[in-house]
């Protein structure tokens, strides 16, 4: 049996998963966010090729 104190902190646990969930999901401008190795810059996207480049490090990502 789960007292009050392990309860509130599940409670609390699943909906900062789900809310944490909801934001990576909802936006679709997260999608050219580059994300390697702590590099914090937005993707470039050739939008006639659809490659998406990072211009600090190089990396390379096809859009959708």
């Amino acid at each position: 049996m789960m007292n009050r104190t392990m309860t509130t902190a599940v409670a609390g646990r699943s909906s900062s998963i789900r809310r944490m969930r909801r934001r990576t999901q909802s936006t679709s401008v997260s999608n050219l966010y580059c994300r390697t190795n702590g590099c914090t810059s937005f993707l470039e996207l050739d939008s006639d090729t659809g490659v998406a480049t990072c211009p600090i490090c190089g990396f390379v990502r096809r859009a959708h």
